[in-house]
């Protein structure tokens, strides 16, 4: 029992925790290593214009140790002119929605955020969404309703989320 433990902490993979976006790649070996949770970010972006929520969440998934990779759809220098851009952004969107194995929502009250209603929408039956929603958002009832319906954990807050969540 003792030689199990000695070799299960020698062999542990140390922390990781990576942030991929659009057009970026990760290092060499990591998307093939299975032993990363993968998360996708989905929710307000506002054109680049809202919080950057998902910096905020990397930095919180990076105190708390472990192995990630953070699916970001958000670009630093999003150009939508660009030839088969538009294309390009809702493929890696819908297929890295797909791959994760955790979707965290944030839905930001003074936004909108349609992509993200429709991202709820079709990811609300599966079992990997978590919706933070704040309560000043002006489709928040359908939002906790349709979580409540379909068993989706809800939050108001980032901090609810972070304090109730083992990440």
């Amino acid at each position: 029992m003792i030689c199990l433990m000695v070799l299960a902490s020698c062999c542990s993979k140390e922390d990781a925790v990576y942030m991929l976006r659009p057009h970026e790649e990760l290092p060499e070996g990591v998307e093939a290593d299975k032993s990363f949770t993968k998360v996708f970010l989905a929710g307000t972006i506002d054109m680049g214009n809202s919080r950057d929520w998902q910096a905020e969440l990397f930095d919180e998934f990076k105190s708390r140790g472990g192995r990630y990779i953070l699916f970001n759809p958000r670009q630093e220098h999003w150009d939508p002119s660009r030839p088969g851009e538009m294309d390009y952004q809702v493929r890696w969107e819908l297929s890295h929605l797909e791959e994760a194995d955790m979707i965290i929502m944030y839905i930001i009250g003074s936004s909108k955020s349609p992509i993200t209603l429709l991202e709820m929408g079709l990811h609300a039956k599966g079992r990997k969404l978590h919706v933070i929603c704040e309560e000043d958002f002006y489709r928040f009832d359908n939002v906790r309703i349709t979580c409540d319906y379909y068993g989706v954990p809800f939050y108001t807050s980032m901090e609810e989320f972070i304090n109730t969540e083992k990440l």
